[in-house]
């Protein structure tokens, strides 16, 4: 099993999202994924859900109500995606 990093999604959201002058290296993991972070909206959180799914093989809900939670930053989006990856071994 690999588990994922805050680092290596950074990368991820950054390349899947094409953010053009957005340096993954220089990205705050703790920093907000939506609003005054990263700025992301519904559209990307999405986009990242699919990468998420196809990377990964963890399926994030729209409807979850943990979702607020999940994707707050990129540190408590890793945190999830390596609790379902353990919960399944």
């Amino acid at each position: 099993m690999n588990t994922v990093s805050a680092r290596e999604l950074a990368s991820l959201v950054v390349e899947s999202l094409n953010l053009e002058g957005v340096d993954a290296e220089q990205i705050d993991l703790a920093a907000p994924l939506f609003g005054e972070g990263l700025g992301l909206d519904s559209l990307d959180m999405l986009e990242i859900s699919l990468v998420i799914q196809q990377r990964y093989g963890v399926k994030l809900k729209a409807d979850d109500p943990q979702n607020e939670a999940i994707f707050s930053s990129l540190q408590s989006l890793a945190a999830h995606i390596g609790a379902v990856q353990a919960a399944r071994s």
